[in-house]
């Protein structure tokens, strides 16, 4: 009896060691793992106009009532299907890792001033986030972001500039 004793005394330490081994290469993977966090902090809700520009050329998209209008000077009527792929696409989109912090590198993502695409989400006329959308030359299926007070370049999660444009023509 007392060498069936020992024999299952082993196989439970075999057990033990091969669950704590388990464990601790679980944890180290998930250093590894990249976050995936939104891109905007607002509510959906929150968010009665927004503001797109590049370079010289902006459009502002304003909710009025019950539809979303443009903003003066310009005239015409905005598809809503635009707008909530807007809302749903861009506004509920997520980042993972970063690319880079590095502002030499910034033309490389289309991330500059110049050459990024900024998206302004508003509640009246106080500005509730803002982000520089640039192009990926390397991917069709993402692109990069950088807030204005931050030097690092995100990695979206969808292809951002698909739903938004600076013209108004896009939105008609």
């Amino acid at each position: 009896m007392a060498k069936k004793k020992s024999s299952w005394g082993i196989y439970v330490a075999v057990l033990a060691v091969a669950i704590l081994l388990l464990l601790i290469v679980r944890i180290k993977e998930n250093k590894y793992e990249q976050k995936v966090t939104d891109i905007f902090k607002v509510d959906v809700e929150n968010v009665n106009a927004f503001t797109i520009t590049k370079g010289e050329v902006s459009v502002t998209l304003m909710f009025a009532d019950t539809t979303w209008i443009f903003a003066e000077p310009d005239t015409g009527k905005v598809k809503q299907y635009k707008i909530n792929n807007f809302l749903n696409n861009v506004v509920k989109c997520k980042k993972t890792g970063f690319a880079t912090d590095k502002a030499e590198k910034y033309g490389q993502y289309n991330i500059t001033d110049e050459l990024g695409t900024t998206v302004e989400l508003k509640k009246g006329e106080t500005v509730l986030a803002s982000v520089i959308v640039g192009k990926s030359k390397a991917s069709w299926a993402q692109d990069y972001i950088r807030y204005p007070n931050n030097p690092k370049v995100y990695i979206t999660q969808k292809k951002l500039l698909n739903y938004l444009s600076e013209k108004a023509s896009f939105w008609r």
